[in-house]
């Protein structure tokens, strides 16, 4: 039996001209089974790519992953370690920023999505972990994108409370032929993120429909930004001059 349709936010890759910035938006399948065949099909397409903060030994490569029963754990998966179970979810806290994806914010610091994005992990993980289990996040919300901050914030925290699945993976998608894929657990420290302090000043992270021109383009020009190339900027907090 098919799933009911399935609502989606808005994200993608963004359209930048010397006039200006667009962004279109990605149209993910309507259908529940449908959408969750392409997120399993691009992870795998994006780990053949190379897995940021990838733990060793990789599970790479990995085979098509094959649906499963709706009453059971959404694929198997062929890795180097032999079939496993993949789950799915999408992480879209709109019981918090909601009710529906109207209602979202336009953005969300990352100890906050860290935060949720954990609890999401703790409920998949008591009901659905195991041994041989591999949990992939997605996202169809720009504002509720798994960025290198929270990730790191993530992996520091399932690294003293472990889940029950032997990976859990972040998937970042820029168009319906293409993502890119983190390790969120086990994982490894982010290159430039790993040994940071988290909390020591604001991040901000631009919103697509907030990209001004760019110079030096054409008429003819564009340039097309997506989640992983747009960085986090860490805004020092002011010191207190006690004036």
């Amino acid at each position: 039996m098919s799933k009911p349709n399935k609502p989606q936010g808005k994200t993608g890759a963004v359209r930048v001209t010397a006039e200006g910035s667009t962004w279109p938006g990605t149209r993910f399948p309507p259908d529940e089974r449908e959408r969750e065949q392409l997120i399993a099909d691009l992870f795998v397409k994006a780990c053949a790519q190379g897995v940021a903060t990838e733990s060793q030994p990789s599970l790479a490569p990995f085979g098509r992953p094959r649906q499963n029963d709706e009453y059971d754990l959404d694929f198997t998966i062929e890795t180097r370690n032999g079939d496993m179970l993949l789950e799915l979810v999408e992480f879209a806290p709109l019981q918090v920023h909601g009710p529906s994806f109207e209602h979202v914010p336009k953005s969300l610091e990352p100890r906050e999505k860290a935060e949720l994005a954990l609890e999401f992990v703790r409920k998949k993980s008591a009901r659905q972990g195991g041994a041989n289990r591999i949990l992939l996040m997605y996202t169809t919300a720009y504002v509720f994108w798994l960025d290198h901050n929270t990730i790191e914030r993530m992996r520091r925290a399932l690294f003293i409370n472990k889940p029950r699945f032997d990976r859990v993976y972040a998937l970042s998608v820029d168009d319906l032929e293409s993502a890119c894929v983190s390790e969120i657990y086990p994982g490894c420290p982010h290159e430039i993120l790993g040994d940071a302090d988290l909390d020591a000043g604001k991040t901000r992270i631009p919103h697509p429909i907030d990209f001004p021109p760019v110079d030096g383009l054409g008429p003819a020009d564009e340039l097309f930004l997506t989640n992983v190339a747009i960085e986090i900027v860490v805004v020092p907090e002011e010191p207190d001059t006690g004036s």
